[in-house]
């Protein structure tokens, strides 16, 4: 359970950094699905290349723990910063 956590913690923090980064660049409407996609797909590329390393294996429920983590800290962004504080 701990480990999940700990991913879902290092995903939400790559989200947080992701939709920093691409707020300039990225429309304020695809933002939150290109943050979570970008994370997701980063996650299941390291899950991936995981599983070709000795000692090491790819775990599916790391991979959700990771896209969660991503999922709820764009969603509490989106609602700062589109909810609350009328940014579109």
């Amino acid at each position: 359970m701990q480990d999940k956590l700990i991913h879902a913690s290092a995903y939400a923090v790559m989200a947080w950094l992701f939709w920093h980064a691409g707020r300039g660049f990225i429309p304020t409407a695809l933002l939150p699905v290109v943050t979570v996609l970008f994370c997701s797909l980063f996650g299941f590329s390291d899950e991936w290349h995981q599983s070709f390393v000795d000692g090491r294996q790819a775990d599916v429920y790391d991979w959700l723990a990771d896209t969660l983590g991503a999922l709820l800290l764009t969603i509490t962004l989106w609602k700062r910063e589109v909810v609350l504080l009328g940014r579109k």
